[in-house]
């Protein structure tokens, strides 16, 4: 940002400051959160209002579907009845006949009406003309044949349903019926007797279709699935098609959808349930504006808090501004001398038990720390580079020392020495797998190499026997690892063993390794007389350690060099022995081929 932009904010004082951006970021979001409340509240009201709706849509269908269920029970009873079935395949061969089998339909058609949980069910034969009485008595001279379902149920062999209206025919029909129409078979022929009608009143239908009582102005109507009204609290709307393009659009969406429908001019909330057959629709439309009448007055409430809030604030602004800018001058101060590298300058006490306070105290905290934490790893460095130097110290003409061991291992093998020659060979393996190229990294199966080279030139040097048993997984021997690990721990297992054990007895050290998910462990195991436990402490301790002592080589040196590259996670413990002995545990990271030489 230039200095032109940012001078004349400058210009003001810290508290004026504070006044514009309490109006730029508190003034202003309040507005927009304000609408945001308003809208959401709105959006709120619809999702629960939709919600209940929804439930109870779904309530309605499942009455309503278990109804048909009886009423299609009701409807297979009479189909299949041997009775009914006798009655229809009968031939009628004169009038009398004809009058008998008319008389016993009436009278069955009598008994199903009141066991049925329909309004009535309906008989017709295959051809009503043949049975002039049963027609004229039950359907007063009408001729079934000419209807149009009649000839609708003769094409179609699967059933069907039929909404009759009293205008389709007043004496019939009081009012909306709406029936379910199937073919009747005999149970051993393959054309059909009849047709059953069960015929249900639609204004039955209200008891499982009722609007919610606490959603005032709700419409609930059925629809089939070619959008036509099977029941609405308006009678006039029954057997018409809805008008709406956009409400028939939302109908064939997913049921969850809650965005309203503009139907002529208004908004309404839809929601619907589907039954189980052919893919009719309960729904249900409530207008949004009874929805959002609840929270009109959120504006006007939400307006008179704004000034009411304005005025408080500018009161209470100035008290403020005036509480907090000292302290933070001072604060920011004191960050600039931390700034300039004054870790320890130090902040003013603050008894202030509020943030402030805390801020304070926080920061004076933060700076001790940060002293502390640049001191450790100052001094972790230069531990870092002693231990570097110590090392090095070993190094000093590395190919002169090696060369001139070769030649003495020669001159030995010229005069039949072969043990010197074999002592000689091994000590040149010790220092050049000590020294590794200069390489702080070797490799497991270079450390174990260079463990059995150190052994063999100490079972060369004194009288007491010491054997080597190294049980390392295959996987791991090319794994990379520090260099001058393994050797320090069997020197001092070799050092300690052979204190008690004397020449009668065997030096035993064990080295096992082996990989774990995050990272390799090693065990030496020697069967001397142990640490004693008031000294282990102080073995891997560096602030116990005499300041005559060498540190270069020993468990204090790999515990630490271990600690220093990879953290304190890794290192070495000092374990109980199961018998007797000493237990050396070392953990060391899971390194790659590609590792990079750690730093120095």
């Amino acid at each position: 940002m230039s200095k032109q932009t940012v001078a004349p904010i400058h210009r003001f004082s810290i508290r004026h400051q504070v006044i514009l951006l309490f109006f730029l970021v508190v003034v202003l979001p309040f507005l927009f959160i304000g609408y945001f409340a308003y809208s959401k509240s709105v959006k709120a009201i619809q999702n629960v209002s939709s919600v209940v709706s929804k439930e109870m849509m779904d309530k309605n269908a499942r009455n309503l579907d278990n109804y048909l269920d009886l009423v299609d029970i009701s409807q297979n009873e009479t189909m299949y009845s041997a009775e009914m079935q006798h009655l229809l395949s009968i031939e009628p061969e004169n009038t009398l006949a004809e009058m008998q089998i008319a008389s016993q339909l009436i009278q069955y058609s009598s008994i199903l009406r009141s066991n049925s949980h329909a309004y009535s069910i309906r008989i017709f034969p295959i051809q009503p003309s043949r049975y002039p009485s049963f027609t004229d008595a039950i359907y007063q001279g009408i001729d079934v044949e000419k209807e149009e379902w009649f000839r609708r149920a003769t094409e179609m062999k699967s059933p069907f349903w039929q909404l009759f209206l009293p205008q389709d025919n007043s004496v019939l029909y009081k009012e909306p019926i709406l029936s379910k129409i199937k073919q009747l078979y005999g149970l051993d022929k393959s054309e059909p007797l009849g047709y059953v009608a069960a015929d249900i009143k639609v204004s039955t239908l209200r008891d499982y279709l009722a609007p919610v009582k606490m959603l005032d102005q709700q419409q609930v109507m059925l629809l089939d699935e070619n959008d036509m009204i099977i029941y609405h609290q308006d009678q006039s709307l029954i057997g018409t098609r809805i008008e709406s393009p956009d409400l028939s659009a939302y109908l064939r969406k997913t049921p969850e959808s809650m965005d309203p429908v503009e139907i002529k001019g208004v908004k309404y909330m839809v929601t619907y349930s589907t039954l189980g057959l052919d893919d009719w629709k309960v729904v249900s439309l409530l207008p949004v504006s009874v929805l959002t009448r609840p929270v009109s007055g959120i504006e006007h409430v939400s307006l008179l808090f704004l000034l009411f809030y304005l005025v408080l604030s500018v009161c209470t602004i100035a008290y403020m501004t005036s509480h907090f800018t000292n302290p933070i001058q001072k604060l920011v101060q004191a960050m600039r001398k931390v700034e300039r590298g004054e870790f320890l300058t130090g902040v003013p006490y603050m008894k202030r038990a509020d943030e402030i306070g805390w801020l304070f105290r926080g920061f004076d905290h933060l700076t001790k720390r940060i002293e502390q934490l640049v001191q450790s790893a100052e001094k972790e460095a230069k531990n870092k580079k002693e231990l570097e130097f110590q090392v090095l110290t070993h190094q000093i003409n590395p190919h002169f020392l090696y060369n001139t061991l070769e030649a003495i291992r020669w001159k030995a093998e010229s005069r039949k020495a072969d043990d010197i020659s074999e002592m000689v060979r091994s000590l040149g393996n010790l220092l050049r797998l000590s020294l590794n190229d200069g390489r702080e990294l070797s490799t497991v199966e270079r450390e174990i190499e260079h463990v059995k080279a150190y052994v063999n030139i100490q079972n060369a040097r004194q009288s007491a026997s010491i054997r080597l048993v190294h049980m390392v997984d295959e996987e791991i021997m090319r794994l990379p690892c520090l260099r001058l690990l393994l050797q320090p721990l069997v020197e001092n297992a070799i050092k300690h063993g052979t204190r008690v054990v004397g020449d009668r007895e065997e030096v035993k050290i064990f080295i096992k390794g082996y990989r774990e998910p995050s990272l390799l462990r090693f065990e030496i195991i020697d069967n001397g007389p142990g640490i004693p436990e008031e000294l282990r402490d102080s073995l891997l301790s560096p602030q116990e350690a005499a300041p005559n002592q060498r540190k270069g080589v020993g468990l204090r040196n790999v515990h630490e060099r271990l600690m220093i590259y990879f953290g304190e996670r890794f290192g070495l413990r000092i374990l109980d022995p199961v018998v007797s002995g000493t237990v050396i545990e070392l953990t060391h990271p899971i390194l790659n081929e590609d590792t990079p030489e750690p730093d120095t």
